[in-house]
């Protein structure tokens, strides 16, 4: 049922859907205009992406990257941060260096820095990407991210989201309980040999390199947490990063038999490319057995519970980073252009449950 709610008078209101909040408008509204009501309306609108998790703005006409930036900064006043990105360093360049880690660690998810905060979100393919938050990979991640779509792809190519604090509220107590107590622990094996020019980029990286005898290097990540807290709320959700060749097979499983009649999906090329495993460990760094039945459980829950976004040209989203796990869905590339804008700088590890406990602030929320 679609309502109107205070000043945002001159928008519809649609909250049927579980964690999916859309806003239409009800006449001719242009960019000045929504910018204008994001302004006036912020606090209350960054609360409901707190407690609900995806703000979905329908129906208008960005034609810049700059309209959506604008709506980030000045709308919603959210700080553009992304953990690749942290010296602000120009597009072009950004684009270059990403590229060339993907060369180091056997592959990746291409995607085209357009200027130091927006990017443009890699090319479509036959696979259903891993699950993941942006970012999971490490602590540091963002807390937003704003998604414009300036062209859809002219067939599937959603974006999957599913709502983790759901997912992991289903899970049996004892696996919640595992869960809770986990880090998750990242680390690659370089495709090559590292050389000088890897060792000093390395230096100003989060990684720990630990060179190998046969010139390749382990690329170990601090461990991060398994689950962290919505600070608004203290919703509990599991954080997944479904990069991992380790867990690619569960995956892959879970997509074929989640997403029937989607043709032929194929194991995700990034988890295949990279050499990358993907394990849990508890607080002073001791492995967590975590089973391939395990894996494939909560990949199965999260596919089961997902909501598949059919992107509609000119569609502007706010996505809780923390709450909304997402991916990319298999179908065709076309000219397909969805851009993204990551803000606000958030550290998991203080939202992690056993931090919480230790301070008394899960006991309060």
């Amino acid at each position: 049922m679609s309502t109107v709610i205070n000043s945002l008078d001159q928008l519809d209101i649609d909250e049927r859907h579980d964690f999916i909040t859309i806003f239409r408008p009800r006449q001719a509204c242009d960019m000045a205009s929504l910018l204008t009501i994001l302004q006036e309306n912020r606090e209350l609108l960054r609360d409901k992406i707190a407690r609900r998790g995806v703000l979905l703005f329908r129906g208008f006409a960005p034609a810049h990257t700059d309209d959506l930036y604008d709506l980030v900064t000045k709308g919603m006043a959210l700080d553009p941060w992304n953990a690749f990105n942290l010296k602000n360093t120009p597009g072009f360049a950004t684009s270059w260096l990403r590229k060339y880690m993907e060369g180091l660690l056997g592959g990746g998810d291409y995607r085209r820095y357009l200027d130091k905060d927006a990017v443009q979100l890699g090319p479509v393919e036959s696979a259903v990407q891993g699950p993941h938050v942006e970012g999971g990979i490490r602590s540091q991640r963002s807390r937003y991210i704003a998604l414009c779509c300036f062209e859809p792809s002219p067939s599937r190519a959603e974006t999957g989201m599913v709502d983790l604090h759901q997912v992991y509220t289903n899970l049996p107590l004892a696996v919640q309980k595992k869960y809770s107590g986990a880090w998750n622990r990242f680390y690659y094996i370089s495709r090559r040999k590292v050389h000088a020019l890897d060792r000093v980029l390395l230096k100003q990286s989060p990684f720990e390199l630990i060179e190998r005898v046969d010139g390749r290097a382990h690329l170990a990540l601090p461990p991060c947490p398994a689950v962290c807290a919505v600070p608004e709320t203290g919703a509990l959700c599991i954080q997944p990063w479904a990069f991992a060749r380790n867990t690619n097979g569960a995956v892959h499983a879970a997509a074929v038999a989640a997403f029937p009649g989607r043709g032929d999906i194929r194991p995700d090329s990034t988890a295949e490319g990279m050499d990358l495993t993907w394990e849990l460990c508890d607080e002073r760094g001791n492995s967590i057995e975590w089973t391939p039945e395990e894996q494939t459980r909560l990949f199965h829950d999260i596919f089961a519970r997902a909501h598949l976004m059919a992107w509609q040209k000119g569609d502007i989203a706010f996505v809780d980073n923390i709450r909304i796990g997402h991916w990319r869905m298999n179908g065709e590339q076309g000219e397909r252009k969805l851009v993204q804008i990551q803000a606000t700088a958030f550290d998991a590890d203080l939202h992690h449950p056993a931090y919480l406990k230790r301070t008394g602030v899960l006991a309060r929320v």
